[in-house]
């Protein structure tokens, strides 16, 4: 929960509302005043202002999120330094491998996709598994159940880490999923050692997630550059090897770049 100390009422009521028709997939007016406990003038005034200023979107009596958002989140990303080199990285990264591949950063203790590459083998329309494992830009994932999200937490002290659970827990996805603390801490130790993490099968049944963290020219971790496929494919030597080999490549090239081109360099 947000500090009340420090955040403004009315923003976080809208903040808020704008949260639950995002969960809800849409909401009416009745629900958001169900939800929230509030006048039914007062989050009537919270919606109409939202939707005048295009973040929320309304057909019938539902209110949807709004394509300004859109708008935004592609700003936000081609606004941060790093994106140019990364999207490439990424890029090269699909090509090698032929797989899935993505690039997340932590957003207040979880990963959120920012760039990603789908590869020949991505056939959605005939796939169901496919369908099932796709990163989806912008979509949230728990730091514990995915490569990438591993791989960041590696390289944290075990106090963040600790926070990070605190804060979203460790919800069982699979019947593979680390839940608890002892586990996670020594799969961490595991990735630490690697120089990678693993996420095996512990965010969707039959995927595999190989993660690799990515570090600025400051040394703190940016990211995580992440390869993902169904189990069958992502097995022997083409997990013990050949993608942490191709991951370890692209990454060093990658923070090669980075430090290069960095203000001041």
């Amino acid at each position: 929960m947000p500090d009340g100390t420090l955040t403004v009422e009315t923003t976080q009521t809208s903040l808020d509302i704008l949260s639950t028709i995002r969960d809800r997939d849409g909401a009416r007016l009745h629900d958001i005043v169900e939800e929230h406990g509030i006048a039914k003038s007062t989050a009537h005034k919270h919606l109409v202002t939202l939707e005048q200023a295009g973040f929320l979107r309304k057909s019938g009596d539902r209110y949807h999120i709004g394509f300004k958002f859109l708008n935004y989140g592609e700003y936000a990303r081609e606004q941060w330094y790093w994106f140019s080199a990364v999207k490439g990285a990424v890029e090269e990264l699909a090509k090698r491998t032929e797989e899935e591949c993505d690039f997340v950063v932590d957003d207040h203790g979880r990963v959120i996709t920012i760039v990603e590459s789908y590869h020949k083998w991505a056939k959605y329309e005939g796939d169901e598994g496919s369908k099932r494992y796709r990163a989806y830009m912008g979509t949230y994932y728990p730091m514990h159940a995915t490569g990438s999200g591993l791989a960041i937490l590696s390289t944290y002290a075990p106090e963040r880490v600790d926070a990070v659970v605190d804060k979203w827990g460790m919800p069982e996805l699979t019947d593979q999923t680390i839940t608890s603390r002892e586990e996670l801490f020594a799969e961490l130790d595991r990735a630490e050692e690697r120089g990678y993490a693993v996420g095996d099968q512990y965010y969707t049944e039959g995927l595999r997630s190989i993660g690799k963290p990515v570090f600025g020219p400051d040394g703190a971790v940016i990211g995580a550059l992440s390869v993902s496929g169904p189990t069958y494919r992502i097995d022997g030597s083409v997990l013990d090897r050949e993608i942490p080999r191709a991951l370890s490549e692209v990454v060093e090239s990658l923070e090669a770049e980075l430090a290069a081109t960095a203000p001041g360099a």
